[in-house]
């Protein structure tokens, strides 16, 4: 137990150093100027595109995520995290030109243009949908873009209909620009990108039709990508067509889309999801290390290109304890998730920061999952699962 209090302590000042705490990474002074970043911020393109993806992007919806799970596991105590994420969202509406959602979502980059990775951001709209009016306004707005029949976007399409074939399970792909076709056009972080922000919102306004869909997206998912060994490939076109890396990362963040969407679907359809659920963490204890971290190629070894990563572990953690605390997973996984927070803490936690997170990975048939130039210290798309895992951690321990 003292080991535990000892890691939970100094994730918590990390944590806190690197967001509520920080003097350079207060949103209200990094949003609404173009030429800053917040410092996980790894993904900068130029800055003239900032103003309507950036800050909207997962990689900063992630840290703000977690920051919003460590308020809700406390709300009166815990109130300056919620201050924090408040202050980014009001930020980021006052940015939208009359509320010009098309603005930001249609120019961003996948799914037909209208920005897959900044729906996840979107989340924390639902999420505080109570606390201003704007926020419920925006939210069903990019809720119509996914999922209103009549709604044709900026690029002329109409998302539902254009963007979600029937050999794809009806999910939504990733794209590239200049209307070629990816060779790999469904992918697991889209999964997580676009499918708790649609849960949610169908959950809030009783769209039982789309809830029913996300069920059978994610049964699509659950049966395609899952490889021989059960592991999950990172990205599919049909089952005879994949991407065959079993990238850790990827898998991440279908169990955490798993366990948020599960938080919004009707009982009905959640023994299925938690047959699948377990599918995913038993295929995935085989390769935990002795450290409890995973490689960030799952099951290839260890080396200076394949080392044991960071973001995916922690997403890993957080999916666990959070199927462990709402009853979808047997209380024993608990210790396979505290093992991996442990291993993260110990191994990757130091003074200069959270080390060893994966910058990116394309879905091709190369190897582009090994250079060693991705592996990167406070990276948003591992801090924020790192945020997220602290949390559920607090569950256990408070």
């Amino acid at each position: 137990m003292e080991r535990i209090k000892k890691a939970m302590a100094k994730a918590k000042e990390y944590i806190e150093q690197l967001t509520i705490d920080s003097e350079v990474n207060q949103p209200k002074n990094i949003v609404t100027k173009t030429d800053c970043f917040f410092t996980w911020d790894n993904e900068k393109r130029s800055i003239k595109d900032k103003p309507y993806l950036f800050h909207w992007s997962y990689y900063n919806g992630v840290v703000m995520e977690g920051l919003l799970d460590i308020y809700l596991n406390n709300p009166e105590k815990n109130k300056k995290y919620y201050e924090y994420v408040k202050e980014y969202l009001d930020n980021m509406m006052e940015l939208l030109p009359n509320g010009d959602v098309d603005f930001i979502f249609e120019r961003a980059g996948y799914v037909d243009y209208h920005g897959a990775d900044c729906y996840k951001t979107a989340s924390i709209l639902v999420r505080l949908m109570k606390d201003n009016p704007k926020y419920q306004k925006l939210a069903e707005k990019l809720y119509s873009h996914l999922t209103d029949k009549n709604h044709i976007n900026g690029k002329g399409n109409v998302v539902c209909v254009n963007n979600m074939e029937e050999c794809l399970g009806f999910n939504y792909w990733h794209g590239w620009g200049k209307d070629v076709p990816p060779k790999y056009k469904v992918w697991l972080d889209g999964i997580y990108m676009l499918q708790p922000f649609i849960a949610n919102y169908a959950k809030y306004c009783k769209d039982e039709e789309e809830l029913e869909r996300i069920q059978k997206r994610l049964d699509w998912v659950a049966t395609e990508f899952l490889a021989p060994n059960g592991l999950y490939y990172h990205a599919i076109n049909c089952r005879d067509d994949v991407c065959a890396f079993h990238w850790l990362r990827a898998i991440g963040w279908y169990g955490m889309a798993m366990v948020d969407v599960m938080e919004a679907l009707p009982e009905k359809y959640l023994p299925q999801r938690k047959k699948a659920l377990k599918i995913l963490i038993d295929g995935m204890l085989p390769y935990q290390d002795k450290s409890g971290m995973w490689r960030n190629l799952v099951d290839m070894p260890l080396r200076s290109g394949n080392r044991l990563e960071t973001s995916g572990t922690a997403m890993m953690v957080y999916t666990i304890l959070k199927g462990v605390r709402l009853g979808w997973l047997d209380p024993s996984y608990k210790e396979f998730a505290i093992k991996g927070f442990l291993g993260i803490v110990e191994n990757k936690l130091d003074e200069n920061g959270l080390k060893d997170i994966y910058l990116k990975a394309s879905a091709n048939a190369t190897n582009n999952y090994e250079n060693t130039e991705y592996y990167l210290t406070d990276e948003g798309k591992g801090s924020g699962p790192f945020i997220m895992a602290y949390s559920e951690m607090l569950y256990l321990f408070i």
